[in-house]
């Protein structure tokens, strides 16, 4: 296969060397037989097209080619014509249209991969970047701020968002939380579990000496995993125990208690 940039070279080339080939094997016929006169005129004809097609425009050049394959069609149709009745040899007439054929392919094959008429517009490179949505996640900070910058968890005051920390008072805190664009939907929905987590243990801790709060009981101090998987909807206990478990070997949770009997609270 041929690139793109030296195929017209090489039409022009192989046109040359098959006109050449046309005036030899109609040498031996008449001076004044109309058919070799037009399969001589035919050839000169299209090696004229293939210098052309050098020069012409993109879109001039696609019409060129196709003219330049409808010549070929006609001096195969010659060839033909000349080998049945004997004026050229069954041989040559089976190299001639062989090598005819050739040519063919190859000026089909730099129409079709013209890059002026075979790339295909992406529905990307029309897309317009909301800048609106990426605001939506500023909280003090740049999305890239908050999705980056890792704090250490002394602030009491503080809670987990993502990779970062925010303050309880701020108006996100009360809602759902957007996802920024940058962050993958699995990372964040982790990243949000674990806040939830921390921050139901954390309001627990905070009033120990109560018996009975949005359904969680106290036991020494701790909650249980049954506890807190009873405040999520779509997220199994074993989920939960998991990032208890990654939790408490972070350092950010203490566990007391074994198996069934497992209390968590704040470290």
């Amino acid at each position: 296969m041929l690139a793109n940039d030296s195929v017209l070279d090489f039409v022009t080339k192989k046109t040359e060397k098959l006109v050449t080939a046309l005036y030899m094997v109609t040498d031996c016929m008449e001076t004044d037989d109309a058919l070799k006169s037009k399969l001589r005129l035919l050839g000169v004809e299209l090696l004229s097209l293939t210098f052309k097609l050098n020069t012409v425009s993109p879109i001039e050049k696609k019409g060129e080619i196709g003219i330049s394959l409808s010549k070929i069609k006609e001096i195969v149709s010659f060839i033909e014509i000349a080998g049945t009745i004997g004026f050229i040899s069954e041989m040559n007439t089976i190299v001639l249209n062989k090598e005819f054929a050739s040519l063919v392919k190859e000026l089909e094959e730099k129409g079709s991969k013209d890059k002026h008429f075979s790339f295909v517009l992406n529905d990307k490179m029309f897309e317009v970047p909301n800048e609106e949505k990426k605001e939506e996640f500023t909280v003090n900070n740049s999305i890239k701020d908050i999705y980056n910058k890792r704090t250490t968890y002394n602030d009491a005051s503080a809670r987990p968002i993502g990779l970062s920390f925010i303050n309880t008072n701020s108006p996100l805190q009360n809602g759902r939380i957007k996802k920024p664009s940058s962050m993958p939907r699995d990372v964040f929905e982790k990243e949000n579990r674990i806040n939830k987590i921390i921050s139901l243990i954390k309001d627990l801790s905070d009033t120990n000496s109560q018996k009975d709060k949005n359904s969680l009981k106290t036991n020494d101090g701790g909650v249980s995993i049954r506890d807190i998987s009873d405040s999520f909807n779509n997220c199994s206990e074993k989920t939960i125990q998991r990032e208890l478990n990654s939790l408490v070997e972070k350092g950010k949770l203490k566990k007391t208690g074994s198996k069934r009997w497992s209390r968590y609270s704040i470290n």
